[in-house]
């Protein structure tokens, strides 16, 4: 539950409120130090130090690690655009080389369904009841689809149908690799320990400068500037719907455009 409506919150909000929490706890670790034991070594300030500069290495190696996964699955829904436009666009050159009038109507089912992906790129309702909508549409033409090869397989078995089988198969294939790519997102635990060493850090930032009773106001802001900042990079590219850097859907567009001029014109 907490980690579907985390999912469809904008990055941006996420990543302000964020920014909110890491300057609240530096305030908070300043006035603690500030108003316990203002008195203090030179081995117990260095020591503070050491344990800073740990966290701060620490977060740094989060953020790098996190940011690998998110662009990791963003390269991978991409990719999956243009290999599912490749492999609609393979069925469909195949589908001219079946027997009439089975030929015609599976190309048009394959119009259809190349209509029905451009469709998705303008759906920005990411509900789980809106996907399984478009996975439901996209299943029920897989199945015209392969009723169509079952037929001509039982009619004509030739190496001409097992090759649009081929061909048609991996089309279906890769609607399930793009759902599961689509579904595939940063695992939450991994958020929550990032902002959770986030808050630390930024405690104990305040609680280093809250032994000398003096603000150190430049540097914690662009600490959690910077920390908000890559947050939301990471958050953009993870969220395949809500961010603004998204997948190019070009190469589906364009197969859908190619598509339609081709079909027959109406009498």
């Amino acid at each position: 539950m907490l980690g579907s409506i985390f999912y469809r919150l904008d990055p941006i909000v996420i990543c302000l409120v964020l920014m909110g929490l890491l300057l609240t706890a530096e305030e908070f670790g300043f006035r603690l130090r500030a108003r316990t034991r203002p008195d203090q070594d030179v081995t117990e300030k260095s020591d503070i130090a050491l344990v800073l500069g740990a966290i701060l290495t620490l977060l740094a190696l989060l953020l790098g690690f996190t940011y690998v996964m998110s662009q990791a699955r963003y390269d991978t829904r991409r990719q999956l655009v243009v290999d599912e436009a490749n492999a609609i666009g393979t069925a469909y050159l195949r589908a001219k080389t079946l027997p009439e009038p089975r030929s015609s109507e599976i190309q048009e089912l394959l119009r259809q369904y190349a209509a029905l992906r451009v469709e998705i790129i303008g759906i920005k309702d990411d509900a789980p009841q809106r996907i399984q909508e478009v996975d439901t549409r996209s299943k029920h033409l897989h199945g015209l689809l392969w009723e169509h090869v079952a037929a001509l397989a039982r009619q004509t078995p030739n190496p001409i149908t097992s090759v649009f089988i081929q061909s048609l198969n991996e089309m279906i294939d890769l609607h399930a690799k793009r759902l599961a790519a689509y579904r595939n997102r940063v695992p939450l635990s991994i958020y929550l320990v990032l902002f959770l060493v986030s808050v630390i850090t930024m405690f104990w930032l305040g609680y280093y400068f809250g032994r000398q009773r003096q603000r150190a106001r430049i540097f914690p802001l662009v600490i959690a500037l910077l920390v908000g900042l890559v947050m939301w990079l990471i958050l953009d590219l993870d969220n395949p719907k809500r961010g603004t850097i998204q997948a190019s859907q070009q190469s589906l567009i364009d197969l859908y455009q190619d598509l339609s001029q081709d079909a027959p014109k109406k009498p």
